[in-house]
């Protein structure tokens, strides 16, 4: 070997990397030991030697893109269950059971099914002109609802008046104004409370139950025979406490407008006022309860409030599906490209350790002037001389296909899968270390 061309080699000049100079000169000392020329696909010892190194320095890289392709696994394995466990979840939905308008156990998906049902009918309804389905605005139903319990203040200082409570000396801090008022004031409370609470609920269960006998036009249509002694008792009782809450407030007004010293006749006029506005507000309660819609309706809406947790549930786990899917795609494209970098980096060290025989052999010329390549049949992971060495990337392949998109929780074509995993076995392929040590640092 030309001594200029060691010493320069060993500066890093070259032709020889420097940390390969040792190995090339003992690559040809050990052919100048053979003496003899030979066939450039025989080995000798030491080239066989430099061959295997490569080959175990594209084991290690083989094993570390094992270790990160099994990462990528995992993470699409537990991807996968996820989005098996959501499908599942999806799946059972709608066999929770809810509660019918009868209070019969059903499924969600039988409640979803009579719902539909019923809407369906509703709808028929309507688009014959019928008006018994109508709603009433929600703000006028929480207004009514709320308008009832005004009469409490009301209420309660007509029956203080009758039980002869000392408002006066209550408010003064008389104390025994207040002990011998004690027992009338409670009791003037609770028939306050008794009576605000027998309106509300009363004009809205009778409205509510009245809804039933509602005919096309919204009126009530009472049955024939005894079947119309309850909704005609109903309507006389709903009558009963609007009139009996505006005759209360009336006489309320009448009496303190005397008290005051106010005439009969203004007395009376005010009274009769409030006692038409009490009364028209008890209607409007019962009239909301009564003209809000129909039975089939409050079905829906009864059926809607249980199913509309259920159905934000199926929303949810379709969103999760919906976000999870992709990142399949994703996970299958970052192990496809572990794998082919995976194979490209072990296929560095076969070539690396090709070089170095290159080396050697340009020096001793024990193999002949001219070098045989191997044929490259597209698979630019084969080493450059002959014999043909292959490694095992079984363990890689294995991986890659255990990302394989598969039937319907991918959500991707076979074609697609087949393209995405590229299934290689027994692939000569060797490793790559860095731009300066392409033998993983082995010379």
């Amino acid at each position: 070997m030309p001594k200029r061309e060691i010493a320069t080699s060993l500066l890093g000049r070259g032709p020889i990397p420097s940390p390969w100079v040792v190995m090339v000169l003992a690559l040809v000392s050990e052919q100048w030991r053979i003496g003899a020329t030979r066939a450039a696909d025989k080995l000798s010892n030491m080239e066989a030697l430099v061959l295997s190194k490569g080959m175990a320095g594209a084991g290690e890289i083989r094993n570390r893109g094992a270790e990160q392709l099994g990462k990528l696994v995992d993470q699409y394995k537990r991807t996968e269950a996820e989005i098996a466990n959501a499908r599942a979840k999806l799946g059972r939905l709608y066999e929770q059971r809810v509660i019918g308008v009868d209070g019969d156990v059903i499924t969600a998906k039988e409640a979803t099914e009579r719902m539909q049902a019923v809407a369906a009918s509703v709808q028929q309804d309507r688009d014959a002109g019928s008006v018994k389905h109508r709603r009433v605005p929600v703000g006028l139903r929480r207004i009514s609802t709320g308008a009832t319990q005004l009469d409490f203040v009301a209420l309660l200082y007509f029956v203080t008046q009758v039980f002869n409570v000392d408002l006066a000396g209550i408010s003064a801090g008389d104390g025994a104004a207040f002990a011998e008022s004690i027992v009338p004031l409670l009791t003037s409370i609770v028939f306050a409370i008794l009576g605000t609470a027998a309106v509300a609920i009363g004009l809205h269960f009778l409205g509510r139950d009245l809804k039933g006998y509602k005919d096309e036009h919204g009126h009530i249509r009472l049955p024939e025979g005894k079947a119309r002694i309850i909704p005609l008792a109903y309507i006389g009782l709903a009558v009963t406490v609007a009139i009996g809450a505006g005759i209360v407030m009336a006489y309320r007004i009448v009496s303190d407008s005397l008290a005051a010293g106010n005439g009969i006749t203004s007395a009376m006029i005010l009274g009769a006022f409030f006692a038409v506005i009490v009364i028209t507000v008890n209607v409007v309660v019962f009239s909301v309860h009564f003209r809000d819609g129909s039975l089939q309706t409050d079905e829906i809406d009864r059926l809607a409030s249980q199913l509309e947790p259920i159905e934000a549930q199926r929303v949810a786990l379709q969103h999760r599906i919906d976000h999870l899917i992709p990142e399949l795609t994703v996970l299958r494209v970052k192990g496809d490209q572990a794998h082919a970098t995976t194979l490209a980096r072990m296929g560095e060290a076969i070539k690396g350790a090709d070089q170095v025989r290159l080396l050697a052999r340009s020096y001793h010329q024990g193999c002949g002037a001219e070098t045989e390549l191997s044929d490259q049949q597209n698979q630019p992971l084969r080493g450059l001389l002959l014999p043909d060495v292959t490694v095992d990337t079984s363990l890689l392949d294995d991986l890659l296909k255990q990302m394989a998109a598969e039937g319907a929780t991918s959500d991707v074509s076979a074609e697609e899968a087949t393209t995405a995993m590229r299934s290689r076995s027994d692939v000569t392929v060797p490793a790559q270390v860095d731009d300066e040590d392409e033998l993983a640092g082995e010379w």
